[in-house]
């Protein structure tokens, strides 16, 4: 069966995000790769790992699970470790992601993600993928407040590159959408 990125509603995705956030048991559907934690949800579609072979699926699904647990962990140094000093997100760098990355850690209390993602191009060397995503970031900026959106987004790409033995982010694109309150629409990773 072919992954299919889901259409769904904010509204609803956020309460299905707030209930594998609150209920969930620690499944993971990835299979036998890395789990993560509970408060996180990520579906990739079956197809990657046959295309991309185990080694390189297993290294790259290594990356992911990395980042949920920075994210998780508000560990700012193993998060940027895990950009590209090339990195680029329209006009931003890895600098102003490191500067949004501390002021989201600082805002919120806890954060819970959810990604869907398809495999749409890889290179013949296997060093440079682009995964398709879909996908909420949400946080908390106290628990009695509730969860609220830091960020969504919808068909952006991905683009992962292996420097030095390593994967790391090297850029995100896809169609610009402006966002209320921001002067620049950003994704900071995935």
């Amino acid at each position: 069966m072919d992954f299919q990125i889901r259409q769904f509603s904010l509204a609803g995705a956020c309460a299905v995000l707030l209930l594998v956030i609150l209920f969930s048991s620690g499944n993971d559907a990835i299979g036998n790769e890395p789990k993560l934690s509970e408060r996180y949800a990520m579906e990739i579609d079956s197809a990657s790992k046959e295309k991309l072979g185990d080694s390189t699926y297993s290294a790259i699904m290594t990356f992911f699970h990395d980042a949920e647990v920075a994210i998780e962990t508000k560990n700012i140094d193993a998060l940027m470790d895990l950009y590209s000093e090339n990195y680029t997100d329209g006009t931003h760098d890895k600098g102003s992601a490191y500067e949004i990355w501390t002021r989201i850690f600082s805002t919120f209390e806890f954060m819970a993600t959810h990604h869907n993602m398809k495999l749409v191009s890889v290179t013949n060397g296997k060093n440079v993928v682009v995964f398709r995503c879909s996908g909420l970031l949400l946080g908390a900026p106290n628990v009695e407040k509730g969860v609220i959106t830091i960020d969504n987004w919808n068909q952006q790409d991905h683009v992962l590159t292996l420097e030095d033995g390593n994967w790391k982010l090297l850029g995100t694109y896809g169609q610009e959408r402006k966002r209320l309150w921001f002067d620049k629409p950003m994704h900071p990773l995935f």
